[in-house]
């Protein structure tokens, strides 16, 4: 069972990696001219840089690679493939996102895009297998014919979401920050206690704390006024990664715990809830 402390290790790891990197990934937007320029509807006056996003991803790659290696998460890599399921998920999400910035993406290409990447997730173990019926004890099994499309469908949800939201310097990642944290401290909580809601592989709250930490590590440098754009590429990968923490949590809980011992449905809507806030 990891720590508080092995958490707030990859926490800072992911936020120091982060804030080191996203300099450099705008000297490098700036170089080869990565930039959104400013339009009527923008709230900067001048070019801005994208490849926030490719400098988060760094950073939740690093903070995951060093959970492994600490040997302080052993549980949540070996012998599963969900969390590498979900980092290559991030890559593909970030990678859409980051060509869709360089240069126009048809929506049906962004969207084929999208699709393979929540595929991805779902092949290596991130699945949403089951709903909760809150206040009673309930229990809604989707099949083999529903777990991979809802599971795909609340990928592109929260991944579309979140980029939806991403209109002013700072909002979408103090957004998803918030949002993150408090989901791992959901998390950490069911993983806790005398009955443990979720088992010690499922990857959920490390996932949502390191989000915390690439969104947290990035808002010095997208503070109004912003000196770099976390784009698409940004945007979508966290997105994404909030769908497959909430889907861990939300779908793949203990079966044998009572429907009654804790709001089921809120591991999915905990994150709409404090996205919707503004």
């Amino acid at each position: 069972m990891p720590t508080t402390g092995s958490y707030v290790l990859v926490f800072a790891v992911a936020a120091v990696t982060t804030f080191a990197v996203t300099p450099i990934m705008r000297r490098v937007a700036e170089r080869l001219v990565i930039v959104a320029p400013p339009n009527e509807r923008a709230v900067h006056t001048k070019p801005m840089p994208y490849l926030g996003g490719i400098a988060m991803l760094i950073g939740f790659l690093v903070a995951m690679g060093v959970a492994w290696w600490t040997g302080r998460f052993a549980a949540m890599f070996e012998g599963t493939s969900t969390a590498l399921g979900v980092a290559l998920g991030a890559v593909v999400l970030c990678g859409v996102g980051t060509l869709d910035d360089v240069r126009d993406v048809s929506a049906p290409a962004k969207t084929a895009g999208l699709v393979f990447g929540a595929a991805v997730m779902f092949l290596l173990g991130v699945q949403l297998l089951y709903f909760r019926v809150p206040f009673v004890d309930g229990l809604i099994v989707l099949g083999p014919d529903l777990a991979p499309l809802v599971s795909v469908l609340w990928v592109l949800g929260m991944a579309n979401a979140v980029n939806l939201i991403d209109g002013l310097d700072g909002l979408a990642t103090g957004i998803v920050a918030i949002a993150a944290g408090s989901f791992f401290l959901y998390g950490h909580k069911l993983s806790t206690g005398a009955v443990p809601v979720l088992a010690t592989d499922n990857p959920s709250p490390l996932v949502a704390i390191v989000v915390a930490g690439i969104c947290l590590g990035f808002l010095p440098h997208n503070f109004n006024p912003a000196r770099i754009f976390m784009g698409d590429g940004g945007a979508l990968m966290l997105g994404g990664l909030m769908a497959a923490s909430t889907m861990l949590v939300g779908g793949q809980t203990n079966v044998a715990v009572s429907g009654q011992v804790y709001f089921f449905f809120a591991p999915l809507f905990i994150p709409f809830f404090v996205m919707g806030v503004p």
